[in-house]
């Protein structure tokens, strides 16, 4: 510590000006307090200088929940007995997009486990159809067929997330058995072919994860040249492998999502509701950090539980998403707007 370069504000200027490299990155995810308060108010600057003093929400409907994978950190992994499958049908999402489109959101997100219990030819008429109600449509439905991207991209989805997870190979193989990180590489440079904007990042909090493949994670981002990149917060969920495991560092996460906003500049950063789920006014945080984007949950109540990606977890509604962007000093704005 007696030779470490220490974060001023006249250093973040210079290196925004000249570029960060890696030990500038690892500098400022173990950053004090009081130089992630001066990094936080320099993403802040950086993101409404690139979109205004504005942010934009979008609804999500998880609507399947049988999945293939047996990734170790999601309860719902293949090889997990406990919990209900459930698939909604065409008219319930059609439904729930009408409702938020009611409520002024431009942006619907349609999210999945990595299953075939719903077939491509379905989720293309989904897609047509919400798209028809003057929506935005972003996908995260995991790894299909080269076919259905092209079909899904057709009938109005422009956006897809697949989450890398973690840049640390060894790492990516033990979390998600049978997979690799290069496929899933290859699978992110396949949906920009097809003219998707993308979007991705880690789960931070990982047993094994380092700072260094933190470092990574944003080169990574970087070099897939992302519209959006994101941050999740590592929650272990029940009757998984790692059920047992601690929760990842959300004051990290905070770093991390500052140091995307710093290096990556253009990309849209939600605030995700796992800091809202470890942290007091945790998404509000987020949006002090750099970030841009809120994500309202409109799964139908009584299966939402079901969709375990962790346990235990905060459910953001309308009201405590528009409170938070009034409480960041952002104006609400729809996604086209944002991005005009």
């Amino acid at each position: 510590m007696k030779n470490r370069t220490m974060i001023t504000g006249e250093w973040i200027e210079q290196k925004l000006k000249s570029g960060f490299n890696r030990d500038d990155l690892r500098l400022m995810l173990t950053s004090t307090d009081h130089e992630a308060d001066l990094l936080y108010r320099a993403a802040r600057k950086v993101r409404d200088e690139v979109f205004g003093r504005k942010a934009f929400i979008r609804a999500v409907v998880e609507f399947a929940n049988s999945c293939r994978c047996s990734c170790l950190y999601c309860g719902m992994r293949l090889n997990n007995p406990d919990g209900i499958r459930f698939s909604l049908d065409h008219q319930e999402l059609l439904a729930i997009a009408q409702q938020a489109y009611d409520n002024g959101i431009r942006t619907f997100f349609l999210q999945a486990a990595e299953s075939e219990s719903y077939g491509a030819i379905w989720l293309r008429d989904v897609i047509a159809d919400i798209k028809a109600l003057g929506m935005g449509v972003l996908l995260c439905v995991g790894v299909h067929q080269e076919d259905d991207l092209e079909l899904w991209r057709k009938a109005g989805a422009y956006k897809f997330i697949l989450k890398h997870e973690t840049s640390d190979r060894e790492l990516f193989e033990k979390m998600k058995p049978g997979f690799t990180l290069d496929g899933r590489i290859e699978w992110l440079k396949t949906l920009r072919r097809y003219d998707y904007h993308i979007g991705s990042g880690p789960l931070l909090g990982l047993p094994g994860q380092t700072i260094d493949s933190l470092v990574e994670d944003l080169f990574l981002l970087r070099d897939l040249q992302v519209e959006m990149s994101s941050v999740s917060v590592f929650l272990p969920a029940a009757g998984t492998p790692l059920e047992n495991e601690p929760t990842g560092d959300p004051e990290l996460g905070l770093r991390f999502i500052a140091a995307m906003r710093l290096f990556l500049k253009t990309t849209l950063i939600p605030a995700t509701s796992t800091f809202e789920r470890l942290l007091e006014n945790g998404q509000y945080r987020c949006f002090e950090a750099g970030a841009n984007v809120i994500t309202v949950n409109m799964t139908p109540q009584k299966l939402r539980d079901e969709y375990t990606i962790y346990s235990d977890r905060f459910y953001v509604g309308l009201e405590h998403a528009r409170n938070t962007i009034r409480k960041a000093g952002l104006q609400e704005t729809t996604e086209g707007e944002l991005l005009s």
